[in-house]
Protein backbone atom coordinates (compact mmCIF):
# COMPACT_ATOMS: atom_id res chain seq x y z
CA UNK A 1 0.00 0.00 0.00
CA UNK A 2 1.11 3.16 -0.86
CA UNK A 3 0.51 6.85 0.83
CA UNK A 4 0.62 10.68 -0.15
CA UNK A 5 2.09 12.71 1.75
CA UNK A 6 0.94 16.77 1.56
CA UNK A 7 3.25 18.81 3.12
CA UNK A 8 3.25 22.87 4.01
CA UNK A 9 6.25 25.22 5.14
CA UNK A 10 5.36 27.98 6.87
CA UNK A 11 6.03 30.17 9.71
CA UNK A 12 5.91 28.87 13.34
CA UNK A 13 2.59 31.55 13.96
CA UNK A 14 0.55 29.44 11.12
CA UNK A 15 1.76 26.10 12.22
CA UNK A 16 -0.71 25.21 14.20
CA UNK A 17 -3.32 26.26 12.09
CA UNK A 18 -1.82 23.82 9.43
CA UNK A 19 -2.05 21.07 11.35
CA UNK A 20 -5.46 21.44 12.29
CA UNK A 21 -6.32 21.70 9.00
CA UNK A 22 -4.47 18.81 7.94
CA UNK A 23 -6.59 17.00 10.48
CA UNK A 24 -9.66 18.28 8.62
CA UNK A 25 -8.63 16.81 5.36
CA UNK A 26 -8.64 13.33 6.97
CA UNK A 27 -4.45 12.81 7.55
CA UNK A 28 -3.87 9.75 9.33
CA UNK A 29 -0.81 11.85 11.30
CA UNK A 30 0.40 15.30 11.40
CA UNK A 31 4.38 15.24 12.11
CA UNK A 32 6.25 19.08 12.43
CA UNK A 33 9.64 19.19 11.72
CA UNK A 34 12.76 21.69 10.64
CA UNK A 35 12.29 23.42 7.27
CA UNK A 36 15.40 25.59 7.42
CA UNK A 37 18.39 23.63 9.29
CA UNK A 38 17.66 25.14 12.73
CA UNK A 39 18.38 22.56 15.46
CA UNK A 40 17.09 23.25 18.74
CA UNK A 41 19.44 21.14 21.25
CA UNK A 42 17.96 21.58 24.16
CA UNK A 43 14.92 23.71 25.15
CA UNK A 44 13.48 24.56 28.46
CA UNK A 45 11.60 22.76 30.63
CA UNK A 46 7.74 23.35 29.45
CA UNK A 47 8.47 24.42 26.43
CA UNK A 48 7.65 23.64 22.76
CA UNK A 49 9.75 26.09 20.76
CA UNK A 50 9.66 25.67 17.06
CA UNK A 51 11.93 26.32 14.53
CA UNK A 52 11.87 29.85 12.16
CA UNK A 53 10.40 27.74 9.04
CA UNK A 54 8.34 24.96 9.72
CA UNK A 55 7.46 21.70 7.62
CA UNK A 56 4.05 20.50 8.57
CA UNK A 57 3.69 17.06 7.29
CA UNK A 58 0.18 15.04 7.12
CA UNK A 59 0.15 11.27 5.83
CA UNK A 60 -3.04 10.61 3.69
CA UNK A 61 -4.22 7.20 2.37
CA UNK A 62 -3.21 6.36 -1.05
CA UNK A 63 -7.27 6.76 -2.04
CA UNK A 64 -7.63 10.12 -0.56
CA UNK A 65 -8.57 13.31 -2.71
CA UNK A 66 -5.97 15.74 -2.61
CA UNK A 67 -6.10 17.93 -5.40
CA UNK A 68 -8.39 20.90 -4.18
CA UNK A 69 -5.99 21.08 -1.25
CA UNK A 70 -4.08 24.14 -1.74
CA UNK A 71 -7.52 25.82 -2.99
CA UNK A 72 -8.76 24.04 1.14
CA UNK A 73 -6.17 26.18 2.67
CA UNK A 74 -6.62 29.09 0.50
CA UNK A 75 -9.94 29.83 1.97
CA UNK A 76 -8.78 29.00 5.66
CA UNK A 77 -5.22 31.34 5.70
CA UNK A 78 -4.81 34.71 4.85
CA UNK A 79 -3.61 35.91 1.51
CA UNK A 80 -0.71 37.21 2.77
CA UNK A 81 0.55 34.84 4.90
CA UNK A 82 3.54 32.80 3.81
CA UNK A 83 2.93 28.87 2.83
CA UNK A 84 4.15 26.89 0.19
CA UNK A 85 2.54 23.50 -0.40
CA UNK A 86 4.10 19.97 -2.32
CA UNK A 87 2.32 16.65 -2.38
CA UNK A 88 4.41 13.63 -2.66
CA UNK A 89 3.73 9.70 -3.16
CA UNK A 90 5.71 7.67 -0.91
CA UNK A 91 5.82 3.74 -1.30
CA UNK A 92 5.24 1.85 1.68
CA UNK A 93 8.36 0.40 3.84
CA UNK A 94 9.55 -1.00 6.94
CA UNK A 95 10.05 2.75 7.74
CA UNK A 96 12.37 2.03 11.28
CA UNK A 97 14.82 0.37 8.92
CA UNK A 98 14.99 2.11 5.94
CA UNK A 99 17.72 4.57 7.51
CA UNK A 100 19.79 1.13 8.43
CA UNK A 101 20.88 1.22 4.14
CA UNK A 102 22.92 4.55 5.02
CA UNK A 103 24.34 3.50 8.50
CA UNK A 104 27.89 2.32 7.82
CA UNK A 105 30.14 0.97 9.59
CA UNK A 106 32.12 3.92 11.36
CA UNK A 107 35.43 3.13 13.51
CA UNK A 108 36.53 3.99 16.87
CA UNK A 109 40.75 3.52 18.50
CA UNK A 110 42.42 1.28 16.40
CA UNK A 111 40.29 -1.20 15.17
CA UNK A 112 36.90 -1.26 17.24
CA UNK A 113 33.56 -0.96 15.05
CA UNK A 114 29.79 -0.36 15.41
CA UNK A 115 27.77 -1.14 12.41
CA UNK A 116 24.62 -2.37 11.46
CA UNK A 117 22.82 -5.14 11.10
CA UNK A 118 22.53 -4.30 7.39
CA UNK A 119 26.55 -4.26 7.23
CA UNK A 120 29.59 -5.98 7.28
CA UNK A 121 32.78 -4.83 8.40
CA UNK A 122 35.41 -6.44 6.25
CA UNK A 123 38.75 -5.35 8.13
CA UNK A 124 41.22 -7.74 9.64
CA UNK A 125 41.10 -8.86 13.32
CA UNK A 126 38.40 -6.18 13.43
CA UNK A 127 36.38 -5.58 17.03
CA UNK A 128 32.86 -5.47 15.89
CA UNK A 129 29.56 -4.29 17.87
CA UNK A 130 26.74 -4.79 15.61
CA UNK A 131 23.73 -2.44 16.06
CA UNK A 132 19.87 -2.55 15.66
CA UNK A 133 18.81 0.52 18.18
CA UNK A 134 14.97 -0.53 17.34
CA UNK A 135 13.25 2.92 18.72
CA UNK A 136 15.81 3.42 20.86
CA UNK A 137 18.56 6.39 20.69
CA UNK A 138 22.07 5.59 20.30
CA UNK A 139 23.79 4.55 17.13
CA UNK A 140 27.33 6.13 17.16
CA UNK A 141 26.68 8.64 14.21
CA UNK A 142 26.04 11.12 17.13
CA UNK A 143 28.88 13.22 18.54
CA UNK A 144 27.70 12.71 21.72
CA UNK A 145 27.70 9.04 21.61
CA UNK A 146 30.59 8.59 19.29
CA UNK A 147 32.82 10.92 21.75
CA UNK A 148 32.29 8.15 24.79
CA UNK A 149 32.90 5.14 22.05
CA UNK A 150 36.07 6.82 21.18
CA UNK A 151 36.82 6.86 24.88
CA UNK A 152 35.76 3.85 25.73
CA UNK A 153 37.62 2.32 22.55
CA UNK A 154 40.94 3.70 23.59
CA UNK A 155 41.02 2.80 27.57
CA UNK A 156 42.06 -0.25 29.49
CA UNK A 157 38.44 -1.71 30.43
CA UNK A 158 39.63 -5.19 31.58
CA UNK A 159 38.33 -6.31 35.16
CA UNK A 160 36.09 -3.43 35.09
CA UNK A 161 32.50 -2.94 35.97
CA UNK A 162 30.30 -0.16 33.57
CA UNK A 163 27.02 1.47 34.49
CA UNK A 164 25.54 2.74 31.17
CA UNK A 165 22.62 5.56 32.97
CA UNK A 166 20.31 6.13 30.40
CA UNK A 167 21.63 3.47 28.10
CA UNK A 168 18.82 4.03 24.98
CA UNK A 169 20.06 1.44 22.53
CA UNK A 170 22.93 -0.18 24.86
CA UNK A 171 25.84 0.67 22.52
CA UNK A 172 27.72 2.03 25.35
CA UNK A 173 27.39 -0.70 27.92
CA UNK A 174 27.34 -3.70 25.16
CA UNK A 175 30.70 -2.09 23.63
CA UNK A 176 32.46 -1.73 27.21
CA UNK A 177 31.67 -5.23 27.03
CA UNK A 178 33.07 -6.15 24.00
CA UNK A 179 35.77 -3.88 24.54
CA UNK A 180 36.90 -6.36 27.52
CA UNK A 181 34.72 -5.23 30.76
CA UNK A 182 33.19 -7.77 33.14
CA UNK A 183 30.14 -6.87 33.61
CA UNK A 184 27.30 -3.71 32.87
CA UNK A 185 24.28 -2.74 33.88
CA UNK A 186 22.16 -0.33 31.78
CA UNK A 187 19.95 2.07 33.31
CA UNK A 188 16.97 4.42 31.46
CA UNK A 189 13.70 5.25 32.11
CA UNK A 190 12.14 4.45 28.86
CA UNK A 191 10.68 0.68 28.69
CA UNK A 192 11.77 0.73 24.99
CA UNK A 193 15.47 1.74 25.62
CA UNK A 194 15.62 -1.61 28.21
CA UNK A 195 14.16 -3.76 25.52
CA UNK A 196 16.72 -2.36 22.55
CA UNK A 197 19.15 -3.09 24.84
CA UNK A 198 18.39 -6.98 26.46
CA UNK A 199 17.67 -7.45 21.85
CA UNK A 200 20.96 -5.90 20.91
CA UNK A 201 23.00 -7.43 23.98
CA UNK A 202 21.93 -10.81 22.68
CA UNK A 203 22.66 -10.22 19.34
CA UNK A 204 26.58 -9.41 20.06
CA UNK A 205 26.35 -12.31 22.34
CA UNK A 206 27.06 -10.56 25.93
CA UNK A 207 23.48 -11.08 27.32
CA UNK A 208 25.01 -13.07 30.53
CA UNK A 209 27.28 -9.80 31.22
CA UNK A 210 24.33 -7.08 31.13
CA UNK A 211 21.85 -6.87 33.72
CA UNK A 212 19.42 -3.60 32.57
CA UNK A 213 16.79 -1.41 34.84
CA UNK A 214 14.54 1.14 35.04
CA UNK A 215 15.53 4.44 36.38
CA UNK A 216 13.27 3.99 39.40
CA UNK A 217 15.01 1.33 40.74
CA UNK A 218 18.39 0.05 40.20
CA UNK A 219 21.80 -1.28 42.14
CA UNK A 220 23.35 1.96 43.63
CA UNK A 221 26.61 -0.01 43.89
CA UNK A 222 29.48 2.14 43.32
CA UNK A 223 31.45 0.46 40.08
CA UNK A 224 34.62 1.74 37.89
CA UNK A 225 33.44 3.25 35.32
CA UNK A 226 30.03 4.64 35.01
CA UNK A 227 28.75 6.86 31.33
CA UNK A 228 25.56 9.00 31.18
CA UNK A 229 25.41 10.14 28.02
CA UNK A 230 21.98 12.43 28.18
CA UNK A 231 21.80 16.00 28.20
CA UNK A 232 22.93 18.95 30.25
CA UNK A 233 19.75 19.64 32.40
CA UNK A 234 19.46 15.94 33.81
CA UNK A 235 22.96 15.55 34.05
CA UNK A 236 23.03 18.64 36.65
CA UNK A 237 19.72 17.73 38.19
CA UNK A 238 20.97 14.18 38.65
CA UNK A 239 24.56 14.39 39.52
CA UNK A 240 24.43 13.41 43.03
CA UNK A 241 22.14 10.10 41.67
CA UNK A 242 25.25 9.69 39.06
CA UNK A 243 28.09 10.60 41.53
CA UNK A 244 27.07 8.00 43.83
CA UNK A 245 27.40 5.19 41.49
CA UNK A 246 31.24 5.74 40.83
CA UNK A 247 33.43 4.13 43.37
CA UNK A 248 36.75 6.39 44.79
CA UNK A 249 39.10 6.51 41.69
CA UNK A 250 36.20 5.73 39.53
CA UNK A 251 36.11 6.75 35.97
CA UNK A 252 32.89 9.45 34.57
CA UNK A 253 31.91 9.69 31.29
CA UNK A 254 29.38 12.97 30.38
CA UNK A 255 28.02 13.81 27.36
CA UNK A 256 24.68 14.83 25.50
CA UNK A 257 26.50 18.19 26.57
CA UNK A 258 26.92 21.40 24.54
CA UNK A 259 29.95 23.97 24.77
CA UNK A 260 28.82 26.59 26.37
CA UNK A 261 26.85 23.77 28.92
CA UNK A 262 30.67 22.76 29.94
CA UNK A 263 31.00 24.95 32.82
CA UNK A 264 27.50 24.76 34.41
CA UNK A 265 28.02 20.62 33.79
CA UNK A 266 31.06 20.71 35.24
CA UNK A 267 30.43 22.51 38.51
CA UNK A 268 27.56 20.54 39.48
CA UNK A 269 30.33 17.32 40.24
CA UNK A 270 33.28 19.42 40.76
CA UNK A 271 33.72 18.47 44.37
CA UNK A 272 33.71 14.95 44.26
CA UNK A 273 35.54 14.81 40.65
CA UNK A 274 38.64 15.77 38.90
CA UNK A 275 38.27 16.62 35.34
CA UNK A 276 40.08 16.04 32.32
CA UNK A 277 39.60 19.18 29.25
CA UNK A 278 36.29 18.71 27.78
CA UNK A 279 36.82 17.00 24.12
CA UNK A 280 34.52 18.63 21.68
CA UNK A 281 32.87 17.58 18.20
CA UNK A 282 30.25 20.21 16.41
CA UNK A 283 30.00 21.89 19.77
CA UNK A 284 28.98 18.56 21.46
CA UNK A 285 31.16 18.11 24.55
CA UNK A 286 32.23 14.66 26.49
CA UNK A 287 33.63 15.60 29.80
CA UNK A 288 36.07 13.03 31.76
CA UNK A 289 36.58 12.73 35.31
CA UNK A 290 38.13 10.60 37.94
CA UNK A 291 36.73 10.29 41.27
CA UNK A 292 38.60 12.10 44.38
CA UNK A 293 39.87 9.32 46.55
Amino acid sequence: MAWQQLTITTTPDLAAQFEALLEQLGSLSVTMTDGADQPIYEPPLNTTPLWQQVQVTGLFDEQQELNQAHKFFEQHIDSNQPWDLSLARLEDQVWERVWLDDFKPIKFGKNFWVCSTEHEVTEKDATVLTLDPGLAFGTGTHPTTALCLEWLANHPLQGDKVIDFGCGSGILAIAALILGADSAIGIDIDPQALTATTDNAKQNQVSSKIDVYDAQQYPSTPQAIVVANILAEPLINLSTNISALVKPAGHLLLSGILGEQVESVTQAYQDEFVFDPAVIQDNWACLHAVKKA
